[in-house]
């Protein structure tokens, strides 16, 4: 049972744990509170020992569904959705199918039931999985993901956006019209680089929209957007950095609240200094920024940067009375933030 101990330690991690974390719960099917203290090791090894844990799972008895699978060819088709749907369950059918040659169990898909399919869809082992989901036809694959979102079924989802035809992302974006629910499953996402496949086929005006919603949302929201901005490569970053500058201002004070409130300056700070000149003043010299204790967790989260230099000439854009104010905050709590000048020739200066 979740304790509010439990709860504050899940919201403490960071995001790539809170999502390791999340999905780990899911395949343990145990309430994610209770695995809140794997939060003492670094998001890697808690997806090295989530994916340990669904080879144990997954590969039990293994032998006995392969045999299922290959018994499962003399049987027409008909007749063996009528005893996959009637007896075997999707359970046991996702476990078998697997092991059933692609063709056929895209085959067998397209005749069962959806609810049924999608049941069995959850239970799908990724890893024997990804000739099976690329091969889905496209009708079948945006049937799947519409009924799977409607489910708020987001860790499935993000187990599958690696699999799924390039030409399907489109579609399924299409009929997710949930801005929200397409944040949570980006989250959820097992690699980042298909995320940028899928945020270069969104339509600009989905894609502001979809910025714009995590910006004015909750703080929970707009931490799964941090994720997703701070997991695409350079350039894509950049262009979702410049839609996030742009927003009106009362957006943009609701993520500075926002980042406040989930701790999360060290990956806000080096997206606002992806953003050109122009934006980074805008940005930086909101007045909801001007307050101390936003400025002692700025310094603070500056330290914890693995390359400090392009937030430190940030910092620059300061108007000269706040940054005399950040510094002063700076001093209070131990810290001094490096001399821009010392950098400039390091970054190239402006």
């Amino acid at each position: 049972m979740a304790t509010p101990q439990t709860g504050a330690a899940l919201s403490a991690l960071s995001l790539a744990q809170r999502a390791e974390v999340i999905k780990l719960a899911r395949l343990c099917r145990v309430d994610e509170a209770s695995l809140a203290w794997l939060g003492k090791l670094d998001a890697t090894l808690i997806r090295t020992l989530r994916e340990q844990a669904t080879a144990a799972m997954f590969d039990a008895d293994r032998k006995r569904f392969h045999n299922m699978a290959a018994a499962s060819r003399l049987l027409p088709i008909p007749i063996l959705v009528l005893i996959i749907e009637k007896v075997i369950g999707p359970l046991i059918c996702a476990r078998v199918c697997g092991l059933v040659p692609p063709a056929r169990a895209i085959e067998i898909a397209e005749k069962l039931k959806l609810p049924f399919l999608v049941d069995a869809c959850m239970e799908l082992d990724p890893r024997s999985a990804q000739a099976l989901i690329a091969g889905f036809p496209r009708h079948l694959v945006v049937a799947i993901a519409r009924e799977l979102a409607q489910r708020g079924e987001y860790v499935t989802m993000g187990r599958f956006i690696d699999l799924i035809a390039l030409d399907a992302i489109g579609p399924v974006v299409d009929a997710i019209t949930d801005d929200a629910r397409l944040l949570h499953i980006a989250f959820f996402a097992e690699g980042t680089e298909r995320l940028g496949d899928i945020v270069e086929r969104i339509a600009p005006a989905r894609l502001q929209a979809i910025v714009s919603h995590a910006a004015t949302g909750s703080a929970e929201l707009w931490g799964e957007a941090l994720a997703l901005i701070s997991g695409v490569d350079g350039a894509l970053q950049q262009k979702l950095a410049a839609i996030t500058g742009e927003l009106p201002e009362a957006a943009l004070n609701n993520i500075v609240r926002n980042t406040q409130a989930i701790g999360r300056w060290d990956v806000l700070l080096p997206i606002v200094a992806r953003m050109d000149a122009r934006l980074q003043k805008r940005v930086i010299n909101l007045p909801v920024i001007q307050d101390d204790a936003i400025f002692g967790d700025i310094v603070r989260a500056v330290f914890r940067l693995p390359d400090i230099r392009p937030v430190i000439l940030l910092l620059t854009q300061l108007e000269a009375d706040a940054r005399s104010r950040l510094d002063a905050v700076a001093r209070q709590i131990g810290l001094s933030l490096p001399d821009p000048a010392l950098l400039l020739p390091l970054i190239g200066g402006r």
